[in-house]
């Protein structure tokens, strides 16, 4: 399990270099927030007290967020109105860092806009107001050449389809020429998914009453089983290589050809806001199989990334720092360091201040507990350097270390105040923690009190980062040498016992 989970992190840090095509149905979310606590004196209504109200993208522009959320390269192909484009949509996209020339600008059109009147945390109403008819020719066209060129700069296309006239039979069409002369990536999320059936998706993500609806079917009372045994009749109507139906509470199923259903189930939240939950679930799956995971690793990053947005209001988006706090209980030891520098990265684009402690940890004991809770109260993630068994031996002799590596690195895994852990000592053949320092660039750097600054050999390091160091208090008397010299003592008095006995 540790080696798949470590193996998620790796694959998840090449996000970045993959570039998508998000074709579909732009729309954008108004959220209006406030209060109730009194009747209109007009009619039986709710009065609302309006506290705050934003912007979010929607539709197929939340699935180009959220794809760009987590490190990719997005070319939104889409068609919005002139209305409110300046104002409210620009201004979005270039926050979200998605391409704006692929999207076609249509005067005679007006950008599809939910507003959602939201109080004490439920929705009251939805007010839907733009354009829903089919697009003109003129802006297919334009659509089409914009979309012919992302798609040959493009790792893989995913269709955002929301019925809103966008994607059209011809559009189809062209996409299908382009697969069978540059075979692409393609994922849909649609509630007509057997009309791409032609494109041979590579991924399609029905939810679960959009699968009965497919096979006009009625609901079952176990829906986990049901569903799975719905997946090989939805490959067969849609054509598609893989299924991923989502169940929200009860997670998701899974179908491959040639390979048996998977059940992921969801990660429990406590608040759940299941607005655009979706566009993050189809979204991290797509990249994740581009960039070369299997379905159960695609199913469960996918279904971690859906439980980092319902927690949030409103429609959302996640990155992988958030992705990878969410897994951190499963995933502290980091095999590499390249891979720890990007996780870092990560952490601090997503503003965490990151702490950094070193040691052997052979023995753990009641003072490291309180060393390692208060090292990581001086900042937002803690990563802990563990000296390897050949660094140990180096450090303090023959007989150490009592207990080896992995041992010493699962029990540090259970310490709820350690975030990540990497081992040091071989690579660089050297007890010095300075180049893992210079690498991580850690906010903080804690040692214990018995270190003064011109005894540390990593003190000009630190100073060189700009990195603050902090010495903490030990409690005195709880070492691992004092340890091992009680259970020593007490061995030589059980032996001379014995020998007086004789």
């Amino acid at each position: 399990m540790k080696k798949m989970n470590t193996a998620l992190i790796d694959l998840m840090l090449q996000f970045k270099d993959k570039k998508i095509t998000v074709l579909g149905d732009f729309i954008l979310d108004h959220f209006i927030h406030g209060e109730t606590n009194r009747i209109s004196p007009e009619a039986p209504v709710p009065v609302i007290d309006v506290q705050y109200q934003q912007y979010r993208l929607g539709g197929a522009a939340n699935v180009a967020a959220n794809l760009a959320s987590l490190g990719a390269t997005v070319y939104l192909c889409a068609i919005v109105g002139e209305d409110i484009f300046e104002a409210q949509v620009k201004p979005l996209l270039n926050q979200h860092h998605i391409h704006t020339n692929y999207l076609v600008r249509d005067d005679n059109r007006k950008t599809i806009v939910k507003t959602r009147l939201v109080a004490q945390e439920h929705t009251l109403i939805r007010f839907d107001t733009g354009e829903q008819s089919a697009i003109t020719e003129a802006a297919e066209a334009l659509l089409i050449d914009l979309l012919e060129e992302a798609y040959l700069t493009s790792d893989g296309i995913l269709i955002a389809d929301y019925e809103k006239g966008v994607v059209t039979k011809h559009i189809i069409s062209v996409l299908k020429q382009l697969q069978v002369k540059h075979p692409k990536f393609i994922a849909v999320d649609s509630k007509r998914l057997d009309v791409f059936r032609d494109l041979h998706p590579t991924l399609i993500k029905p939810n679960y009453k959009q699968a009965l609806q497919l096979l006009n079917m009625q609901v079952q009372e176990n829906r986990v089983a049901h569903a799975q045994s719905l997946l090989n009749r939805i490959q067969q109507k849609t054509h598609a290589q893989r299924v991923a139906l989502t169940l929200d509470a009860d997670g998701a199923v899974w179908a491959e050809k040639g390979k048996e259903p998977l059940w992921v189930q969801a990660i429990k939240v406590k608040h759940a806001d299941v607005c655009g939950a979706g566009d993050t679930y189809i979204s991290a799956a797509s990249l994740a199989l581009i960039a070369g995971a299997d379905s159960g690793m695609a199913a469960k990053i996918a279904g971690t990334a859906a439980a980092c947005v319902i927690e949030k209001s409103d429609t959302a988006v996640c990155n992988l720092a958030e992705i990878m706090e969410k897994m951190k209980g499963q995933v502290k030891a980091i095999g590499s360091l390249a891979t720890l520098v990007d996780i870092v990265v990560q952490l601090r684009s997503d503003g965490k201040k990151v702490v950094f402690t070193n040691g052997c940890f052979d023995i753990l004991h009641c003072g490291h507990t309180r060393y390692l809770q208060e090292a990581r109260n001086q900042g937002d993630v803690l990563i802990v350097g563990i000296n390897t068994d050949e660094s140990v031996k180096r450090i303090k002799g023959a007989g150490r270390p009592i207990n080896p590596l992995q041992d010493r690195m699962d029990v540090l895994e259970a310490f709820s105040s350690v975030d990540y852990i990497i081992s040091f000592g071989d690579e660089f053949e050297s007890d010095n923690p300075a180049k893992l320092i210079e690498l991580l660039k850690p906010d903080v750097v804690v040692k214990g009190e018995n270190y003064e600054q011109k005894d540390l050999p990593e003190w000009e390091m630190i100073k060189a980062i700009g990195a603050q160091l902090i010495l903490l208090p030990f409690t005195h008397g709880t070492s691992t040498t004092h340890i091992i010299r009680r259970i020593q003592s007490n061995s030589e008095r059980r032996n001379l016992a014995k020998l007086k006995a004789l």
